[in-house]
């Protein structure tokens, strides 16, 4: 197991929680989607698991240690981290933003090697982007800079990839290409857990999903166990409709009309 969560508890206001009693295992090899309204939780659980909030009730484990112990480097060593989507601030080479990915595994006054330099060549090589090396991350569109991020995210082999609504802002085409990374990444023994808005974001990757409700719960199970109509109902308060493709073999989630 890489992640246990046990009776998790955050509020940014005293008497407020946004995350309300959570409790979550993270295994090896697993896709894990995760959703939820805006402001239900989301970002906020995946931040306390990257230890970047510190002031959590509960128990977050990492491989058995408490993540509030370890230090940054430590938890990046084991799980890597694709944040949303946004512009970068930075004039770095696409090559140079992947090879940043590595200083978790570098010194404080260490530099990057010909070891770390393979391994951002192999991690461009994976995602099929490296016609992109010597590019500007600034000039890439919103897919290819996405897809360097996911790059730069494994470059160390993480057993762990968060993924934070990594199709948001992205076309359709580039939504599907991202999610075909996230599964490819699994099928090489990556772990995977994504946010996302859209049930048919997990229900194209299959696996497991969890709900947050509207008071900072969550529940989760396999993805054909939780993405029900009456579940999915419950949690976005809206009228959409579960329905079942024969054409594609698989259920998808529609709004019959507006």
């Amino acid at each position: 197991m890489i992640y246990e969560v046990r009776n998790l508890k955050y509020a940014y206001k005293k008497g407020c929680p946004v995350l309300n009693g959570i409790g979550l295992s993270i295994r090896e090899g697993q896709i894990l989607t995760v959703l939820g309204k805006n402001g239900a939780g989301k970002s906020t659980l995946f931040s306390c698991l990257l230890g970047l909030r510190g002031s959590y009730e509960g128990s977050i484990l990492l491989h058995g240690k408490e993540v509030k112990t370890l230090k940054e480097k430590e938890i990046a060593s084991h799980v890597g981290y694709v944040p949303q989507a946004g512009v970068q601030s930075f004039d770095f080479t696409v090559f140079e933003y992947v090879l940043m990915g590595c200083s978790a595994g570098l010194g404080l006054f260490s530099r990057p090697g010909k070891k770390e330099e393979q391994a951002a060549e192999k991690a461009l090589d994976l995602l099929g982007i490296r016609e992109l090396s010597g590019r500007s991350i600034r000039e890439l569109s919103g897919g290819e800079r996405q897809q360097a991020a996911i790059a730069r995210a494994i470059v160390s082999e993480p057993e762990l990839v968060i993924f934070d609504e990594p199709a948001a802002h992205l076309d359709q085409a580039n939504q599907m290409q991202v999610l075909r990374i996230i599964k490819n990444l699994a099928d090489r023994g990556f772990a995977a857990v994504m946010s996302t808005h859209d049930p048919n974001h997990a229900m194209l990757l299959g696996g497991d999903a969890a709900l947050f409700d509207n008071s900072g719960r969550l529940s989760a199970g396999s993805a054909a166990e939780m993405l029900t109509e009456e579940k999915l109902a419950a949690v976005y308060g809206s009228d959409l409709k579960v329905r079942y493709l024969e054409e594609f073999d698989r259920n998808v989630c529609v709004y019959p009309e507006l």
